[in-house]
């Protein structure tokens, strides 16, 4: 709210600011006219007395400083300052009045003038009240003029030759102040009392004019005043929406993925641009597991608020689903299109491209729903996939989706963007293309992720030239490298008499990892633990259990999944080992001896299959 009035200040302040030079412009103007006008009485076009005159030397000149030093305040900050305009209006008020007692059967132009530039200011309030101190400061400038100004016959009832009673005969433009009033009081004295006539019939009439001038004036400042009024809101809602898009904005970045903070963090770099405040663009990469990273790349149909509020609900889809299903993408991408397609009144879709990479075996799984097809680097020489594009996100609830899957060779490139790469156009609507990009691809195929999507990005708005840009642009770039990475599964029967096999299986890894024996035998010993209990109580009857071992640089993982009957064996508290056995209760004491040799240990229920993660970490 204060910001919005703040808004409003702005644009009443600078219309004050624009009052104020047009006041000024035209006190310049006024002291021009007046310039003149003194000109032509030292030149003795004007027959007055010679007190008028001196009154003119002496006033005039003083007017025109005065009025001309308006000039100045409007090169500089004074203009600006609050309540200056009160001061300017004053000023020509004074200068009005000084006028009209030296001319007063002309001074009703200036009088005019001050009640029409004083309408500048569209407010309604000044306006009368200046009508108010006009009329006032007129009716004085009249009187005074009767004494002191150029003899106006009408004011004075006199002819070009004036006798008094006293025999004192007089040139009416000759006249003296004391000559005037001997003069009015004769008049006086015969009935011709001039000061009541000169307010009824010299002050009112020019008062009505007056009056005509001053409510057109007070019409059009009021109608400006509530068009500006309209102006104020117009822009503050404008500045409402554009505050609120920035937020939007701010919101929307914010669930783009931050830099990965291991081995990979120089191997992954998205980028995205918004046609718009806001856009419906997205991409993603995050970590399924220790060994499998998601990622994402879609692009929603529309630009602006709709489409990124579309967006934001198809990532997080995307995420959660892709985190609870694992490594099967067409499975994801089912589901992700019926929750999409769940009350979509508005029959937004999404084109999106899902994969998943094994990091320890380089295996890409990925489904593709209508988006662009993805470049592969592999060996330096990019191509296109030639899978197929499924349907888009969000058409038809019913629709199956295919996985594909490539097997990546170390240092190989994954390039994804959106169509706001091969769709931009330069000054002859020519689209980049894909040829345009796959030849780029191929030219700069030795930069790693984020220099190949930057420089991507400036040969796009490069070849743009200009051009406006009228769809988001996003890139999203992975280089597979394995580090030391080893993931092998193994399937084995649930029967306690293939733990020989499944200890040879892990041993041989944990030597790979250069475990001491000493660990090799713990792990071992957890292992056995978890096999046994899968084994005896997993199953009424046959079953398997497939077991998953990943080596990584510092560490191992192990993960078990079988089909038996869903059971969480951290579910229940940790055994009080501090308590006799007649007193502890029976079980528990083999998966906390898991969790004392295991440095991590997870349960999760996924897909109809228990899943047991445990991690041991290599100790330096």
């Amino acid at each position: 709210m204060k910001k919005q009035k703040k808004i409003s200040d702005v644009i009443y302040k600078k219309n004050e600011i624009d009052a104020n030079k047009a006041l000024t412009k035209g006190c310049t103007l006024s002291a021009i006219i007046i310039a003149v006008v003194w000109v032509l009485y030292l030149m003795g076009l004007f027959n007055v007395s010679s007190h008028t005159l001196m009154l003119v030397n002496v006033l005039f000149p003083i007017e025109i400083v005065v009025l001309l030093s308006t000039w100045i305040y409007n090169k500089n900050k004074f203009i600006e300052k609050k309540g200056f305009k009160y001061f300017l209006v004053i000023q020509f008020i004074l200068v009005c009045f000084a006028v009209n007692v030296v001319i007063p059967k002309h001074g009703i132009l200036l009088w005019a003038a001050c009640i029409l530039l004083v309408n500048h200011y569209y407010d309604p309030k000044l306006s009368i009240i200046t009508f108010i101190i006009v009329s006032i400061m007129m009716a004085i400038a009249i009187y005074g003029g009767m004494f002191f100004g150029e003899w106006d016959a009408n004011l004075m009832n006199g002819a070009d030759v004036v006798t008094l009673p006293s025999g004192e005969s007089f040139l009416v433009d000759e006249a003296t102040f004391r000559q005037r009033v001997e003069w009015l009081s004769y008049r006086r004295d015969l009935g011709d009392n001039r000061y009541i006539k000169s307010m009824v019939y010299y002050y009112f009439a020019r008062w009505a004019i007056l009056v005509l001038i001053a409510n057109i004036g007070y019409s059009i400042s009021k109608r400006s005043l509530r068009l500006l009024s309209l102006e104020a809101d117009r822009v503050e809602k404008e500045q409402r929406i554009i505050s609120e898009l920035g937020v939007a904005t701010g919101i929307q970045y914010s669930v783009l993925p931050h830099e990965l903070q291991d081995d990979n963090k120089d191997n992954v770099f998205g980028l995205m641009d918004s046609a718009k405040e806001v856009g419906g663009d997205l991409y993603d990469y995050f970590y399924i597991d220790e060994v499998h990273l998601a990622l994402v790349i879609a692009d929603v149909s529309g630009k602006g608020i709709p489409a990124a509020l579309f967006m934001m609900k198809t990532e997080a889809l995307i995420k959660s689903l892709t985190i609870s299903f694992k490594s099967d993408t067409a499975s994801i991408m089912k589901r992700i299109n019926v929750a999409l397609c769940s009350n979509n009144d508005e029959s937004i879709f999404v084109t999106c491209w899902l994969g998943i990479v094994n990091l320890a075996s380089g295996e890409l799984k990925y489904t593709n729903a209508g988006h662009n097809k993805v470049i592969i680097m592999h060996e330096g020489k990019p191509e296109y996939t030639t899978d197929k594009p499924g349907v888009v996100l969000g058409a038809f609830e019913g629709t199956n989706y295919v996985e594909n899957t490539v097997r990546l060779s170390q240092n190989d490139k994954i390039i994804l963007y959106t169509d706001g790469v091969t769709e931009a156009h330069n000054l002859n609507n020519e689209l980049y293309g894909e040829k345009r990009l796959l030849k780029f691809a191929q030219i700069n195929n030795g930069l790693c992720p984020k220099d190949f999507v930057v420089k991507l990005r400036k040969d796009v708005e490069q070849y743009s030239n200009g051009a406006p840009q009228f769809d988001d642009i996003t890139i999203l770039a992975f280089k597979y490298v394995n580090e030391n990475k080893i993931q092998e599964s193994r399937i084995f029967d649930a029967d306690v008499k293939e733990l020989d096999n499944l200890f040879e299986y892990s041993s041989s890894l944990l030597r790979l990892l250069e475990f001491s024996n000493r660990d090799i035998i713990m792990i071992n010993t957890a292992l056995e633990e978890i096999f046994v209990n899968v084994s005896k109580y997993a199953y009424n009857g046959k079953g398997t259990v497939e077991i998953t071992l990943s080596k990584f640089k510092d560490h191992v993982s192990f993960v078990f999944k079988d089909s038996g009957k869903p059971f969480n064996p951290l579910a229940k508290a940790d055994p009080n080992i501090t308590a006799s056995s007649e007193e502890r209760e029976i079980g528990g004491l083999g998966i906390f001896m898991v969790k004392k040799i295991m440095d991590k240990v997870e349960y999760e229920y996924i897909n109809g299959q228990n899943v047991l993660t445990l991690v041991k970490y290599k100790k330096n």
